[in-house]
């Protein structure tokens, strides 16, 4: 149904970032562009797999490689290290996502002016940071069980739409959190909408999640009904 993963090389800086694209086979352009943002551990199978579903529903979808050399980590004691400079410094962090929009815009094909940004967990923190950056950047921005703390780098209005697919347990996102986010993004005119699934904790469209002692865990019927939901926001809008 899709092509193989194509290689997408790109510079952030004097970074050398190696992403993947998928498109839908025999489709004709331009085609709406959906850069899948990673979570923690990198471009994985995972988000190969998710990309996959992505191009079938009539996307290009692109891999966006945040740490780089298209690293992936496979030991969670690698995630903080990983991480932190990018949480610490939002501001390098919005550059180096806003390189893979640019090299995104160059695929053969593409619509530059219909571009959403879609992550999970970590990824999901990053879509909502393009959603925020202003000089629409992108059109749309979806969030599964994503970081919602602000990167106080503006306040002006947002142009993008925003569908953010909260777990109401999960522990690392914190209704204090939530509601922050609500008001920010209700100060800067955003259409925004926020799911929240109940008995869900964080992770719960990755199958391999399973420490509930963390408020890490997959959840079956969660992952499918955020899916559905993210389809048809993203049908809507682009």
């Amino acid at each position: 149904m899709t092509t193989e993963s194509i290689v997408l090389e790109y510079l952030d800086g004097d970074t050398l970032c190696r992403g993947f694209y998928r498109r839908p086979t025999g489709a004709s352009g331009p085609l709406p562009l959906v850069l899948l943002c990673p979570a923690w551990d990198g471009l994985v199978q995972e988000l190969h797999d998710k990309a996959a579903k992505f191009a079938a529903q009539g996307y290009i979808a692109v891999g966006v490689d945040v740490l780089g050399g298209g690293k992936t980590l496979h030991d969670m004691a690698d995630l903080e290290p990983a991480l932190t400079p990018f949480t610490l410094d939002r501001a390098m962090l919005l550059r180096r996502l806003l390189a893979a929009v640019e090299a995104a815009k160059t695929i053969e094909g593409a619509d530059p002016g219909r571009i959403a940004a879609v992550g999970y967990c970590f990824g999901g923190l990053c879509a909502l940071d393009l959603a925020r950056s202003g000089g629409a950047a992108v059109r749309a921005a979806v969030s599964f069980h994503g970081g919602l703390a602000s990167n106080g780098l503006g306040d002006e209005p947002i142009s993008a739409h925003i569908l953010v697919l909260h777990g109401r347990d999960d522990p690392l996102v914190p209704p204090e959190q939530v509601a922050a986010f609500e008001q920010e993004m209700t100060e800067r005119k955003a259409d925004w909408q926020l799911v929240s699934y109940g008995h869900t904790a964080h992770a719960f469209t990755r199958p391999d999640a399973n420490y509930p002692a963390g408020g890490i865990m997959y959840s079956p019927l969660a992952d499918r009904r955020s899916w559905e939901a993210a389809t048809r926001f993203l049908a809507e809008v682009m």
